[in-house]
């Protein structure tokens, strides 16, 4: 009987030292974070996952979460944000970082390390945030323990494994670290991967190779990430400012979304324009700095070109600006212009933290992701950002261009519906609408379209030039010949040889032979191009000008 009981105080005693799921999970949670990177732009490059091995906020992720990237921000379990400071230690070729965080007086719960000897079958757990899904648990055991030539001693987990989960912790079932989930390779099932670690591997790391390779990383104290939208709405963003001490230095990208300006759109910032051109106003003096220089094309000749459903990145140069700026516009193509004006930016409130809203961010990258093609992951991660926020006017618009490159029309329909239907005001996406209608040849809901586009911004000529194309389509001489009136009369088209020559051809069906030969004649004096003087001499020798 006395053993008996003895036994059963033993087992109970077992039982109750044996650590649950949920206080793994529970202490997991509140050691690990998220990680948002942006780069030389400022715009976001990626996320990925990290945890705490002191309470004084160091951190330690992988190696390639970080690299390329200027700066970094984490988001902790409670909501709360920080800066990663600087990198402390890092290999490369181990695949980790240690690195400490601006705690601001803040103490943090760290995951203590495993000096269990992992073996096969082993139960692990994983927390991380895959694709920004914060928080997430997932389970396995261990498949088996390996040598790999780039990294060393891994070990091979069937806990899954995403993109965003790379830096988090793998877990035994006391809840200690072991290992770091660092790879998944392709074309298999469970074969997820992570680099083994322990308190004296990390301690005894002394290289630095992250900081020779990113050099710029929290070295631009005077860098502020924005990542502000136009004030409409529009394709273009401001994704940071600098205030160097050679010069002040906007970083831009435009995101070619507009299905009226073909397959190519070209873009450029002109010089000594003062107001007229880019302008950065402090708000606080009414001072105005103008642009000096850009990375784009400095006129419509020399244009920078865009193709559509992608994003190109650029550079605007203003003289040094040495007064301390808390509030600022910056207009791109002046103030007279709506679709790049950026007005009343706290720069203050930018300044003193960086706060992070995942939408925003997932927007943000998947716009960043056009610029090397990769259609497939920006329209995933689109998707995704739409359920969640259906709002997302930017969202989309992208996504019906995505699905109009890709000849689902009815997808890029119901997309620019949507967007319109948030936001009744967003020309754009009426622009888009019409021109699927036009491809069409729905031309009454097309005309539609158009025609509330131009109400919504009447000082766009160029929705003017595209009502009357529509209009010859139609073959509404006098409607589309009213249109062209008031599309040469505006400054952006007053020398355009394109624009006369239409009227011209307006002109020629309504009869007015005199006002044709006159347009003709002043399209010839604006152009060089050969085919356009072609086609302007067939129509001279159709109508029997003669001057």
């Amino acid at each position: 009987m006395k053993k008996q009981s003895i036994l059963f105080g033993i087992l109970l005693c077992f039982v109750s030292c044996q650590i649950s799921v949920k206080d793994i999970i529970k202490k997991a949670e509140d050691s690990t974070f998220i990680i948002y990177t942006y780069d030389e732009f400022g715009s976001p490059i990626g996320s990925g996952s990290g945890f705490f091995i002191d309470a004084n906020g160091t951190g330690v992720t992988n190696y390639h979460v970080l690299d390329g990237s200027i700066k970094a921000i984490i988001k902790t379990a409670n909501e709360k944000e920080y800066e990663i400071d600087s990198v402390l230690v890092s290999d490369k070729n181990w695949d980790i970082v240690k690195f400490s965080v601006k705690n601001n007086g803040d103490t943090f719960k760290p995951l203590k390390f495993s000096k269990k000897k992992i073996e096969k079958g082993d139960v692990v757990y994983n927390i991380s945030s895959p694709l920004g899904l914060e928080k997430t648990v997932s389970n396995g055991i261990v498949s088996s323990l390996r040598v790999d030539k780039q990294h060393g001693e891994i070990v091979q987990v069937t806990a899954p494994i995403s993109p965003g989960s790379s830096g988090s912790p793998i877990l035994d079932e006391k809840g200690d670290v072991f290992a770091v989930a660092t790879f998944v390779r392709k074309g298999g099932e469970n074969l997820n991967f992570g680099v083994l670690i322990d308190k004296e591997k990390i301690d005894n790391l002394t290289k630095s190779d992250f900081s020779k390779k990113n050099d710029k990383f929290n070295a631009q104290s005077d860098f502020i990430i924005l990542n502000i939208p136009a004030d409409d709405g529009a394709s273009i963003m401001l994704n940071a400012i600098e205030f160097g001490k050679n010069s002040t230095t906007l970083y831009l990208s435009y995101t070619h979304l507009n299905l009226m300006g073909g397959e190519n759109y070209f873009v450029w910032c002109e010089l000594n324009k003062k107001e007229e051109g880019f302008t950065i106003e402090d708000l606080d003096t009414k001072k105005e700095y103008y642009v000096t220089s850009s990375t784009l094309g400095v006129n419509k000749e020399n244009a920078t070109k865009v193709n559509l459903a992608t994003t190109t990145k650029f550079k605007v140069y203003f003289p040094v600006i040495k007064d301390d700026i808390k509030q600022v516009s910056i207009y791109g193509c002046g103030k007279s212009d709506s679709r790049w004006q950026f007005k009343n930016i706290d720069l203050e409130k930018y300044k003193a933290k960086m706060n992070v809203n995942f939408d925003d961010y997932t927007r943000d990258y998947a716009l960043a992701s056009l610029r090397e093609g990769y259609f497939n992951d920006a329209q995933s991660l689109l998707l995704e950002l739409v359920e969640n926020n259906p709002d997302d006017i930017i969202a989309l618009n992208t996504l019906g261009i995505l699905s109009y490159i890709t000849d689902n029309n009815s997808d890029a329909l119901y997309y620019f519906s949507q967007a319109i239907d948030k936001n009744p005001n967003d020309d754009l996406a009426y622009i888009n609408r019409f021109a699927v209608y036009k491809y069409q040849k729905n031309y009454s809901a097309a005309l539609e379209d158009i025609t509330k586009a131009i109400n919504v911004v009447p000082d766009q000529p160029d929705y003017l030039g595209y009502r009357a194309g529509l209009y010859m389509d139609m073959e509404d001489w006098k409607n589309a010949k009213a249109d062209y009136d008031k599309l040469i009369a505006s400054e952006d088209f007053k020398r355009d040889a394109v624009a006369y020559m239409n009227r011209a051809l307006v002109n020629i069906f309504l009869g007015n032979r005199k006002e044709a030969c006159d347009d003709i004649y002043t399209a010839f004096n604006l152009t060089d191009d050969k085919n356009i003087e072609k086609n302007l001499q067939d129509l001279w020798n159709k109508c029997g000008c003669d001057r």
